[in-house]
């Protein structure tokens, strides 16, 4: 679990950094294929929290739009912390058993 954890935060990160260029950019099509697919990643992980801003962006881009996607961006960020620290503290007292 914990390499999983690994390769799934490792890879959050790379995809978060492109999508505030994306966002920052008003690239709207790489917008919708980022949060899209950080948005599958994190529920095959079972980390559903990051979604629903994640499918906010998507659906804007995808209806040709960035309207709010800077404060969905905010939240996707917020949301992966908390879930980043909540694995760690999970694993930690896994690890402690």
């Amino acid at each position: 679990m914990r390499e999983l954890m690994e390769m799934y935060f490792g890879q959050a990160d790379q995809i978060m950094a492109g999508l505030h260029k994306a966002v920052a950019a008003g690239a709207v099509s790489e917008v919708d294929h980022l949060a899209h697919k950080l948005a599958g990643s994190s529920l095959a992980c079972g980390l559903s929290a990051i979604v629903p801003p994640l499918r906010s962006m998507e659906h804007g881009a995808k209806a040709g739009h960035l309207d709010g996607a800077e404060a969905s961006m905010a939240e996707a960020v917020t949301a992966l912390e908390l879930l980043r620290r909540a694995v760690q503290d999970h694993l930690r007292q896994y690890q402690s058993s």
